[in-house]
């Protein structure tokens, strides 16, 4: 029988921070914690090798799209990357598991695992065998989307909605940085992504662009293009100044209407930016809009609303004040990692119960 939690080990991906913050927030609460990072294990023979023959061997049409002639390879992804958690998890031997984003290696791996586990998926992903799959194993399954938790609910699984949070630590006002930008626009190209931007454009030129693949697909024009895009990828500091250095920060779903709030609704806002954003089926469990942010619909509604914000400068910063107020009280780490404790010790509870 288990009596209580003092060491966690969280597993996740290096970037985007979240294994790292939540670890800050679990150890100043009082817990041991270590972080395994399935991006440190990918083997050069998985890279150079494994990737490039299933890649060639799909093209050619030798097999069928999904096929992986080297499942069972001691050195492909998934399983180099569990054989070397395993071994992580001996030698630390944690009283807790919690494994972000779906499964970095076969469920195999920690159905086995006694100790308290919680899964927390963050992307959407509208296929229930797919989702199920992944939270079988665990003993609560969190997700950022109340579709996902929905679907998982529906079929027996005990599903949760657990939104993102934000270290303010990192995300945070600077009164010397100056409004630089009318709009800032971070993000990885969709076409509905595009579309917001050239939008955007018709009010104004002053745009600052981050993100991929926006050079080779963007249906903008390419000498404004190249005007407004400033890089593939902005991340920690320089992306807090960037945030406060903008009039109004853009946000669109990769597709309109898509699930669950990605993380800048709340980087965004803690940095003391005004959030320009699309709608999401999530938001209305913790913004007002025009009181937290300021949301719109479509296109037409998109240029009205940046047109009426950038001629009303005292609008925008009794907004940005009032989103800024709302996540610095209800949505940094610390609370995120109170609520997973009390996650951690209904299931030890549980168990325990059991097992008297």
């Amino acid at each position: 029988m288990q009596s209580e939690l003092k060491k966690i080990l969280l597993v996740y991906h290096r970037f985007p921070p979240i294994a790292e913050d939540l670890k800050n927030a679990f150890v100043r609460l009082g817990f041991n914690v270590e972080i395994f990072y399935t991006t440190d294990y990918e083997h050069w023979f998985y890279q150079r090798v494994i990737r490039n023959v299933n890649r060639l061997a799909r093209s050619i049409r030798l097999v069928k799209k999904g096929t992986d002639l080297f499942k069972s390879h001691p050195l492909n992804l998934r399983n180099y990357v569990g054989s070397n958690f395993q071994k992580f998890y001996s030698e630390y031997l944690p009283d807790a598991l919690f494994i972000l984003h779906g499964l970095p290696f076969g469920e195999s791996y920690i159905s086995s695992i006694t100790v308290p586990k919680i899964g927390w998926h963050l992307e959407p992903r509208d296929d229930l065998p797919y989702l199920a799959r992944n939270a079988e194993a665990f003993d609560i399954y969190n997700s950022y989307s109340q579709k996902d938790v929905d679907s998982l609910v529906g079929a027996g699984f005990d599903s949760r909605y657990l939104s993102h949070a934000v270290d303010p630590e990192k995300f945070h006002s600077k009164s010397d940085v100056l409004k630089k930008f009318d709009v800032t626009f971070v993000g990885n190209w969709s076409s509905w992504r595009d579309e917001a931007v050239m939008t955007a454009l018709e009010v104004t030129s002053n745009i600052a662009l981050y993100g991929g693949y926006w050079i080779k697909k963007s249906a903008i024009p390419k000498k404004t293009l190249q005007q407004i895009f400033k890089g593939k990828e902005i991340i920690g500091t320089d992306l807090n100044n960037l945030y406060n250095a903008s009039r109004i920060v853009l946000n669109a779903s990769r597709f309109p209407g898509s699930a669950g709030l990605n993380m800048r609704f709340f980087e965004v806002l803690s940095a003391g930016s005004l959030l320009l954003t699309d709608s999401a089926p999530e938001l209305s469990k913790h913004f007002i809009p025009d009181t937290h942010l300021v949301l719109y619909r479509d296109c037409r509604e998109l240029k009205i609303q940046l047109s009426n914000l950038l001629r009303d400068p005292d609008k925008q910063d009794r907004i940005r004040y009032a989103g800024q107020a709302l996540v610095s009280d209800q949505y940094q780490y610390d609370s995120k990692a109170k609520h997973l404790i009390n996650q951690f010790n209904e299931i030890l509870k549980t168990k325990n119960a059991i097992a008297i």
